[in-house]
């Protein structure tokens, strides 16, 4: 954790494939074990750690390794809902194991903005919306 606070999780990372990959294209096994992220994003765990990965650190590794083509094998371990103080712990922490395995096969963060296939265009207050859409 020193490091990505001293460094940026963009360094880190390059250093890691650096040494784990260099110009050798090895086959990358993730083991990733949830209580790496701070305990407020993933309460149901044996081992908390205070100051952990932040979401977006967490999501910036397995995007990378995702990136390289390498990823053979992905474990992730470490989730106990049984820990956890309510469903509501639970389920968070469930959710971003979801979402580590998602990334770490390609789902990438989208921004809070609506993905549209169709433009709108300038209509009279009468047309339905159906009529407003061009298609691209």
């Amino acid at each position: 954790m020193r490091d990505i606070d001293r460094l940026g999780i963009q360094k880190v990372m390059e250093q890691t494939f650096d040494l784990l990959i260099g110009k050798r294209q090895r086959p990358i096994h993730l083991s990733f074990d949830i209580d790496a992220f701070d305990p407020a994003l993933a309460p149901a765990t044996g081992t908390p750690v205070m100051g952990g990965l932040t979401y977006r650190e967490g999501m910036y590794i397995t995007e990378e390794i995702h990136n390289t083509g390498l990823l053979s094998a992905l474990d992730l371990v470490e989730v106990n809902p049984e820990l956890a103080a309510s469903d509501e712990e639970a389920k968070a922490t469930a959710g971003l194991a979801v979402d580590v395995i998602a990334s770490s096969f390609g789902q990438t963060r989208e921004g809070g903005h609506n993905v549209y296939d169709q433009l709108p265009t300038p209509s009279s207050p009468h047309e339905s919306e159906n009529e407003e859409r061009v298609r691209i």
